[in-house]
């Protein structure tokens, strides 16, 4: 046997079909240590060498080199070889050395042929007799693989040797003691005798002498370090895989890294696989027992797992190292290369590989494994058929996730709830698999724990959190399972708690339609709170429709007006909100769906947490949400948690906290992928971090995201105006005026065939005014001014009636609630972006009228804001204005002044346009060129101007206009 890596290093070693004999590389130190013991035996010097190494790192081929050396020289030389499958041979290795000996040795080699056990040492005298006329080289390979006899036979000619015995005993062994073999401690006569050689890895500088002399071109740096750290310096495994990419056409170049990598592992594959068959049964058993749980099981339970209950493991141990597949850790051996160890699985049969990791978790939990381990070895092990199974494979759920959980490491703890350690091992697997967004690992842990034998409350269970896993990987398949736990018979509360979060989950992930039609058919047979929670959901669901009319009730009742049951009380909030009706009844109904806590669904409770956010009361409101994303956190429900965190995103960014937004929704997308989001669901996310970017002007990125194709069925979200809103946004950034006006009122069409008119959900009317005074449009303008501020005073809100004043200030003097400059209930109003945006609009409109007093005093309060300096935008906007109202110049002057005279006639025509509301497009239609080269004309007027934006531009225009 060769050993697990072969052994032909400087020896004879095929490579294809060809027969090449390597060269030895870095072995210069060795050569003129074994040169010098020869040279010695010309002087009747005797000496003991052991020549040590891994497998194929070439320690016998240093006894081969030696041998030849020694012909050379006249020098007689002996050889013997090891082998395991002739361990059990005795006198082996005597018989290989005494055979050459002739007519000498003849009888000795009678006696061990005819005797099992002869008397004596036989031939040994008769060698050494010989020695003495003939100096005489010894080698023995692989001289860990003796029979014991032999070992004997080569112990009594060390301890007879002497000075003036011309005699050098050569011994190869696997392994990496730099003392040679054991039995040589105790047995020379003198150390002056004995030396102990061991041979080591190649360098990159070895490899790529080796690639040069291989492949007949210099070799890249990269590609020599990369052949060593996958080869493990392996000498033999090197010289076959540059010669099969040599015969492959390749050049050692870094490029060719990848395919160096899978040629090492193939030939260390092919080699492990060859080195098995040699193998005692014993020692497969073991190494087998290894593969499966090597690293969780100590030596002594490893030999029990492999049914060795009555065996010397230290003889075991020792002829696996010594054959190369494992390495020792203290009471632990490992198996030293992955890909050895995944030849070694291969090659188990698939019953034995079962059995084994089916007893490796039961000894694994037993010793108190963690609950990742265990799972891990129940993943491919037959049903275990014991309770503690279901349990492992559940287990350790929330202690994993939490561990440095980024979506979720600010969030409180849940107490464990008192479960036995057995509830934490597959379903622990299952977090830790989530946490780490491997969604595909986490549901093959909750498949497996389906295939045990279990409780169907407990099944329906872990059906949720598959599916929670699923919603992640494969959306379609959660959603069927959900369905089938929702229509599951089943009485009493457990069972009713179950389905409800099955629907309230499939809802999460943003599927109406499946919602409507399974909560439809849930009703059927529900009783009691469940069937009101059944209701609220139907109803939920049903807030999706083009038209507020057009819902197949299915003969599902209408939310009583004045629901007692917590989910009915959210969603009538909800709606009330949205229909900007009973301010205070629907705080009063958001509370209440709030507090149930963990006892109502999670859809209804944020829906309530955004109606309470819209009354104005917004920390209370925020206050709950995140006891929803940490409850949402602890439990695991990735759709529902993602939605959470969409509405924080979203708050946030209304109330000017955009680094928290940012946060908020780079967490939805890592608990639930933009692409697992359902079309109904997705717009929202978008609509957020578009806005975002144009805060921050990140243009390109602004308009990436608004104009990203949207999956079908989008446009009937309730999240679609927002999107729109966020297009609106970008357009009006651009400058394109008119496309944002009709966005604007797009997503307004969409909210009044809704009946949702509450300009507290989305204040588009006076965005859209905003837009169309630019454009000169004041009527219109002023007509959907006037009708938002009726609207808000019939909702009440002090911030929606506050904002709606605001934005009337563009067209009339402002009122007492923009730009007071010392009203402290404006400072607690929760949409603070879209007031510090009405705010400068006006101080711009101010300005450019020349009321520079009326101006500077809404600077002041805009410069007063905190998302003033979180804005990058609105920061900019007040930067401009400041320096504007410094200017002393009035505004006729503004068309004499050097930087309006120092545009080209080209850029003047352009700016000429762009402030008079053009869009890039018009512009460049009118002027007859491309959109960019009027992205250029008007880039470099906003440099000699002095300005960064178009709104600036406008406000420069305005006065030359009216000249």
């Amino acid at each position: 046997m060769t050993g697990l890596n072969g052994e032909q290093y400087g020896g004879i070693v095929w490579a294809g079909s060809r027969r090449t004999d390597l060269p030895l590389l870095e072995r210069e130190a060795e050569q003129a240590q074994l040169k010098d013991v020869v040279a010695s035996l010309g002087e009747g010097r005797p000496a003991v060498v052991s020549v040590t190494g891994r497998p194929g790192f070439g320690h016998n081929a240093l006894l081969r080199w030696t041998a030849r050396l020694a012909e050379e020289r006249s020098v007689r030389v002996l050889r013997a070889s090891g082998s395991l499958t002739e361990r059990d041979l005795r006198h082996g290795a005597v018989l290989q050395l005494l055979s050459p000996l002739g007519e000498v040795a003849e009888r000795p080699l009678r006696v061990l042929r005819e005797h099992h056990e002869p008397d004596g040492l036989p031939g040994l005298l008769e060698l050494l007799h010989t020695v003495r006329r003939t100096p005489t080289l010894v080698t023995v390979e692989d001289a860990q693989w003796l029979d014991p006899a032999s070992l004997h036979w080569l112990q009594a000619l060390v301890r007879r040797l002497s000075t003036g015995l011309p005699l050098a005993l050569l011994i190869g062994r696997t392994g990496v003691d730099p003392h040679g073999p054991d039995w040589l401690a105790d047995t020379a006569p003198s150390a002056q005798l004995t030396r102990h050689l061991t041979v080591h890895g190649l360098s990159p500088r070895a490899v790529a002498t080796l690639a040069e002399m291989i492949f007949g071109v210099a070799c890249d740096e990269t590609f020599a370090a990369a052949a060593v750290q996958a080869a493990y310096g392996n000498p033999a495994v090197l010289h076959a895989a540059l010669h099969c990419l040599a015969d492959a056409g390749h050049r050692p170049t870094a490029d060719v890294v990848p395919q160096l990598r899978t040629v090492i592992t193939g030939i260390i594959g092919d080699r492990a696989g060859r080195a098995l068959r040699g193998l005692t049964d014993e020692s497969t058993a073991v190494l087998r027992a290894l593969a499966v749980a090597g690293d969780l099981l100590d030596f002594t339970l490893i030999c029990n797992l492999a049914g060795l209950r009555s065996v010397r493991e230290t003889r075991l141990r020792s002829a696996l190292e010594t054959a190369g597949f494992t390495v020792p850790d203290g009471a632990y051996e490992r198996i030293r290369l992955p890909v050895v160890r995944a030849r070694i699985l291969e090659d188990t049969p698939a019953a034995e590989r079962g059995r084994l990791y089916a007893g490796a978790a039961r000894l694994a939990y037993r010793a108190g494994a963690a609950d990742e381990d265990i799972a891990g070895l129940l993943l491919h092990a037959p049903p275990i058929g014991e309770s503690w199974a279901v349990h492992a494979l559940q287990g350790g759920f929330d202690a994993a996730v939490r561990r440095s959980d980024d979506i979720t490491r600010s969030l409180p703890h849940a107490p464990s709830g008192g479960e036995p350690w057995g509830v934490h091992a597959l379903r622990g697997s299952f977090g830790t698999a989530v946490r780490r967004s491997e969604f595909a690992r986490a549901a093959a842990c909750l498949n497996r724990a389906l295939d045990e034998p279990q409780h169907p409350v407990r099944r329906a269970q872990i059906s949720l959190d598959l599916a929670s896993a699923e919603a992640a990987s494969a959306p379609v398949a959660s959603d069927r399972r959900l369905a089938a736990v929702v229509n599951s018979p089943g009485e009493g509360e457990p069972w009713s708690h179950v389905r409800l979060q099955a629907l309230d989950m499939g809802l999460a992930r943003g599927d109406d339609s499946w919602g409507r039609r399974v909560a439809t058919q849930a009703l059927a047979s529900a009783q009691g709170s469940e069937r009101d929670d059944l209701i609220a959901l139907y109803w939920y669901a049903a807030q999706s429709r083009p038209e507020a009319t057009d819902i197949s009730t299915n003969g599902v009742p209408a939310l009583p007006e004045h629901p007692l049951a917590p989910a009915q009380a959210g969603i009538r909030a909800a709606q009330l909100t949205a229909r900007g009706q009973h301010r205070e009844q629907a705080a009063q109904l958001a509370r209440r769906a709030l507090e149930a806590g963990p006892a109502a669904p999670v859809m209804p409770r944020l829906e309530a947490a955004r109606a309470l956010w819209l009354t104005d009361a917004a920390g209370e409101a925020e206050e709950h949400l995140d006891a929803i994303v940490a409850e949402l956190g602890r439990r695991h429900r990735r759709p529902a948690l993602a939605r959470a965190l969409a509405l924080s995103a979203g708050l946030h960014l209304r109330g000017g906290r955009l680094d928290a937004a940012e946060h908020a929704a780079d967490a939805a997308e890592r608990v639930l992928p933009a692409a697992a989001w359902h079309p109904l669901a997705a717009p929202h996310l978008l609509a957020i971090r578009s806005i975002i970017a144009v805060e921050t002007h990140q243009h390109d990125v602004a308009r990436a995201l608004t104009g990203a194709p949207i999956p079908p069925g989008a446009e009937s979200s309730v999240h679609w105006p927002l999107l729109l809103h966020a297009r609106a946004r970008v357009a009006a950034d651009e400058g394109r005026w008119a496309e944002a006006v009709e966005l604007f009122k797009e997503g307004g069409r969409w909210l009044l065939r809704r009946q949702w008119v509450n300009p507290a959900v989305l204040p588009w009317r006076s965005l859209a005014a905003r837009v169309l005074i630019t454009l000169g449009d004041r009527e219109q303008a002023r007509r959907l001014i006037d009708e938002e501020l009726t609207l808000a005073r019939r909702w009440g809100a002090p911030s929606a009636v506050g904002l709606a004043h605001l934005c009337a200030g563009s067209l009339d003097a402002p009122g007492p609630a923009a730009g007071s400059g010392g009203s402290t209930g404006i400072a607690r109003w929760p949409n603070q972006l879209a007031y510090a945006w009405g705010l400068a609009d006006l101080a711009t409109e101010e300005a450019t009228k020349g009321d520079h007093t009326i101006a500077a005093r809404l600077l002041t309060e805009l410069s007063g804001h905190r998302v003033t300096r979180t804005s990058s935008r609105l920061a900019e906007r007040a930067r401009w204005l400041a320096t504007r109202l410094e200017q002393t110049a009035t505004p006729n002057e503004f068309t004499s002044s050097k930087e309006w005279a120092a545009l080209t006639p080209a850029e003047r025509q352009t700016a000429e346009l762009a402030g008079r509301g053009l869009g890039n497009r018009e512009i460049a239609e009118q002027l007859s060129v491309s959109r960019r080269t009027v992205e250029l004309r008007l880039s470099s007027t906003y440099k000699k101007l002095g300005i960064t934006s178009r709104e600036e531009l406008l406000a420069r225009s305005r006065p030359t206009e009216r000249t």
